[in-house]
C-alpha cells in the first residue's frame, strides 16, 4: 500500500472508526480513513481516466477528490469524537452534515455548478435527500438552533488542525496517489485565523445555504432533469464516493487488477491455439463492439464470449469490468468456479478475480469452502467476506443474474455505485432464451439503457435464437454483429436422434423397457413435468429393476428437496455421469425440470413427458454432451398434455410436437432450431 510523506500527526487524535470497526481491531483515525478513501478512489480512476469527459462533467475528479477529502470532517465534533470511544453514547446529529461548515475554505477552487457538485457529494454519501432534509429542516428549526448546537462542538485546536492538514497534505497525497494528470486543483485556504472564524462564527449559516443549494440541486437534477447526461453525472458523482468510502470502511486492501486485455493468456491456460479455434471463437476474438453469438451446444460457446470481452480492450487498457449474467443459481455457481478455479488440468480464465451474486451466493461460497476442508465456522466467515467484496465492487468479473442490475433503472438501494462500475464494462448474456417475456423486456430495457448512457458493450449467446428474440436485441443492442458457428460446426455436433412416441412414459410398458434400457448398462435420463408424476416414475422403475435384478441406482431429482440433499444428489449424479467422470456408470436419473439448469452431467438416453420446445431442448443438452455416441435417442412421450397451462401451456407443447413429429427419425441439427422455434 502507498505511503504519503506527509502526514498530519497532530490530529491523531480525532478518530473516524472505533476499535470495533477499525482494522485489527484498533480504532482509525480521521487522517487514516481520508486517506484510505483517495486511494479507493484513486484506484478506480485509473480504471477509467478519460471518463469525465465522456460523461461531459470535464471536472469529476476534481470535484470528488476534494469531497473525498471532506466527507467525514464533521466526525471532528465532540460528541461524534465520544461516541467512538468505550461507553460514548449515541450522537443525534449528521457528521456529513457538519462536514459543510468546511466547503467554504476550498470553494474558490469551484466554479459556481462544481461547488453544488461537490456539496452534494459530501452531503449524500450516507443518506438519500430526503432523509437529510427532513433531519435539518429549516421550516421546523427556523433559528437553527440544532445547527449552531452542532458547530459548537468544533473547539478551535481542532478548527486550526484541520486547516493545516489541507495546507500542508493535498499536494503531497496527489502525488502519493498518481493524480497529477488527473485535473486536480488545489485550492488557496483563506488564512488560519480567517477560517477557524468563518466555522465558529458563520458555520451555522454556511451549513443551511449549502444545505439549500443541495436540495434545489437534487430537485433540478434529479427530480426535474430530463438530460441524461446530467443525470448519469449525478449518478457517478455519488456512486464513486459511495464505492470509495465503503470499501474504505471494510479494509478491502488493494483492489485486483483486471486481466481483461490479454488474449493470448486465455489461450495460453486453455491449451489452445489460434489455428485450433473454431470460426466462431476467432470471429469473436476480433469482434469489437456489441455481437449476438449463435453456436451449437458444447462447441465452446464460453471461450468464444471470454475471447470478445477481452477483445473489447481499448489502447491497451483492461475492459474494467465483465459482468457474466445467467438465468438460474446453479448456472452461477458452476459459471463462478469454472472461471476462478483450475479444472481439467486447464488454467482459471480470472484466478482470485470472480465475484458471485445471488440471492443465496454466501451458502454457494460456504459450500464450496466446506468441500476445501474449512472449518464451519471458517466457512461461514469467509462466505460472508466473500459476499461483501462482490456487493462492493471489488472484483473485476462478476457472475450474476440479470436481475441484479435491474436495481440500476428502478433506483433500489445501493443503484449509483452499481450503475457508477457499469462505465465502459462488457457484459456477457447467456442463456438468454431461458427468461419470461415480461422479465426479458426489462432486462432488455436495462440493456439498452447501459448502451446508450455507459458505454457498455454486450454479447448474447445462445445455440438458437427466434427471429422474434432477435429483432427485440436489435432494439436493446443498435448495430451488433452477428456471429455464427459454420455450416460444418453445426454439422459436427449433431448428435441427437429424435423419437416421438406414443403414450405416457407412466405406462407400465414403457417403464419396463426403460428399465430394461439401464439394466443393459446405459445412463438413463426420465424426465417428468411435476413432482408427483417424477416420483411415481421412481418407484415404479426401482420395482422394475429389482425384478430385472439390475444393481442399477435410481436417484430422484426435483425443487422440493433441500438445499443439501439436492446438493447431495446432484454430486451422486455427476459422479456416475458427469461430463468429465472417469468412473461412468448405469444409472436412472428421473428428474423434473431442474435437470434443465446447468447441471454437467452427461448421460446416454432420455424419455421425457412433452413440454414446450425450449424446455425439451434443455433436456436434450444433458445427454451424449461428450459425443461419445455419433447419435443418442431423445424420446418424447406425446402424453400427457395437460387441459389447463399449468405447469406448461398445452398450446405451447402441442406446437411442440407438430414441430418435432415432421423431424423424428432423423439427427437433430441446431442450425435448424431456430426456424423450428419462429414456427412455434
Amino acid at each position: 500500500m502507498m505511503t504519503p510523506r506527509i502526514w498530519p500527526d497532530w490530529l491523531n487524535n480525532i478518530w473516524a472508526k472505533s476499535a470495533a470497526k477499525g482494522a485489527g481491531g484498533q480504532p482509525e483515525t480521521l487522517a487514516e480513513h481520508t486517506w484510505n478513501v483517495l486511494e479507493k478512489l484513486a484506484e478506480t480512476i485509473r480504471l477509467r481516466p478519460a471518463l469525465p469527459a465522456q460523461i461531459g462533467v470535464p471536472r469529476l475528479w476534481h470535484c470528488l477528490f476534494w469531497a473525498a477529502f471532506l466527507h467525514d470532517f464533521g466526525k471532528a465534533a465532540r460528541g461524534f469524537q465520544a461516541r467512538l470511544r468505550p461507553g460514548g453514547e449515541k450522537w443525534k446529529h449528521r457528521h456529513e452534515v457538519l462536514s459543510l461548515a468546511f466547503v467554504d475554505w476550498i470553494a474558490a477552487a469551484f466554479a459556481e455548478e462544481e461547488q453544488r457538485w461537490l456539496v452534494a457529494a459530501i452531503v449524500s454519501h450516507h443518506r438519500d435527500e430526503e432523509d437529510i432534509q427532513q433531519l435539518y429542516n429549516s421550516i421546523g428549526d427556523p433559528s437553527d438552533r440544532s445547527l449552531i448546537g452542532l458547530v459548537a462542538e468544533l473547539d478551535e485546536p481542532t478548527l486550526r488542525g484541520l486547516w493545516r492538514w489541507l495546507a500542508e497534505c493535498p499536494v503531497n497525497w496527489i502525488e502519493t496517489l498518481g493524480l497529477v494528470a488527473a485535473g486536480i486543483s488545489i485550492p488557496a485556504l483563506p488564512p488560519e485565523g480567517d477560517a477557524v472564524r468563518s466555522v465558529t462564527d458563520q458555520g451555522a449559516a454556511n451549513i443551511r445555504k449549502w444545505l439549500k443549494t443541495y436540495h434545489r440541486w437534487v430537485d433540478r437534477t434529479i427530480n426535474r432533469s430530463d438530460e441524461a447526461a446530467v443525470q448519469i453525472g449525478a449518478i457517478a458523482l455519488r456512486g464513486h464516493l459511495i464505492s470509495s468510502d465503503h470499501m474504505a470502511s471494510a479494509h478491502v486492501g488493494e483492489l485486483p487488477r483486471p486481466q481483461l486485455a490479454d488474449p493470448d493468456r486465455l489461450l495460453a491456460g486453455w491449451k489452445l491455439s489460434l489455428d485450433r479455434l473454431y470460426d466462431h471463437q476467432r470471429a469473436s476474438l476480433n469482434t469489437r463492439g456489441s455481437a449476438v453469438l449463435m453456436a451449437p451446444t458444447g462447441s465452446g460457446k464460453t471461450e468464444a464470449a471470454l475471447l470478445w470481452a477481452v477483445a473489447q480492450a481499448q489502447s491497451h487498457r483492461s475492459v474494467p469490468r465483465l459482468y457474466y449474467t445467467l438465468p438460474f443459481q446453479a448456472s452461477m455457481n458452476a459459471m463462478e468456479k469454472r472461471l476462478s478455479e483450475d479444472q481439467d488440468g486447464l488454467a482459471a480464465p480470472f484466478p482470485g478475480q470472480v465475484g458471485l451474486e445471488h440471492s443465496r451466493s454466501t451458502l454457494a461460497y460456504y459450500r464450496r469452502l466446506l468441500e476445501d476442508d474449512y472449518s464451519p465456522q471458517a466457512a461461514a466467515r469467509e462466505a460472508k467476506w466473500r459476499k461483501n467484496l462482490a456487493q462492493l465492487n471489488y472484483y473485476p468479473v462478476r457472475v450474476l443474474s440479470p436481475y441484479q442490475l435491474l436495481k440500476g433503472p428502478y433506483r433500489l438501494k445501493g443503484y449509483e455505485t452499481l450503475l457508477t462500475d457499469c462505465f465502459e464494462a462488457a457484459f456477457i448474456f447467456d442463456e438468454i432464451h431461458a427468461y419470461e417475456a415480461r422479465r426479458l423486456a426489462k432486462i432488455l430495457a436495462t440493456v439498452k439503457y447501459l448502451r446508450e448512457n455507459y458505454a457498455a458493450r454486450f454479447l448474447i449467446m445462445s445455440a438458437t435464437l427466434p427471429q422474434l428474440l432477435r429483432d427485440q436485441l436489435a432494439e436493446a443492442l443498435g448495430d451488433y454483429h452477428l456471429i455464427e458457428a459454420s455450416a460444418a460446426t453445426y454439422a459436427q455436433f449433431r448428435r441427437h436422434a429424435l423419437i416421438v412416441k406414443d403414450g405416457d412414459v407412466l405406462h407400465e410398458a414403457n417403464l419396463k423397457r426403460i428399465a430394461q434400457v439401464a439394466a443393459s448398462g446405459q445412463a438413463v435420463l426420465v424426465c417428468c413435468n411435476t413432482v408427483d408424476r417424477a416420483q411415481q416414475a421412481r418407484q415404479q422403475l426401482a420395482d422394475q429393476l429389482r425384478q430385472l435384478k439390475a444393481e442399477v441406482k435410481v436417484e430422484l431429482l426435483h425443487g422440493r428437496f433441500n438445499a443439501e440433499d439436492r446438493l447431495r444428489k446432484e454430486g451422486l449424479v455427476r459422479e456416475a455421469t458427469g461430463a468429465r467422470s472417469t468412473q461412468r456408470q448405469a444409472l436412472v436419473l428421473v428428474a423434473t425440470q431442474v435437470v434443465e439448469v446447468s447441471l454437467d452431467i452427461d448421460l446416454d438416453v432420455i424419455y421425457t413427458d412433452p413440454a414446450p420446445l425450449e424446455a425439451l431442448l434443455q433436456r436434450f443438452g444433458r445427454i451424449n454432451r461428450r459425443r461419445l455416441k455419433e447419435a443418442a435417442p431423445v424420446c418424447v412421450f406425446r402424453e400427457p398434455v395437460p387441459e389447463k397451462p399449468r405447469p406448461y401451456d398445452p398450446e405451447l407443447i402441442q406446437a411442440a410436437l407438430r414441430v418435432l413429429d415432421r423431424n423424428q427419425y432423423h439427427l437433430i441439427d441446431e442450425a435448424q432450431i431456430s426456424g423450428w422455434l419462429d414456427e412455434v
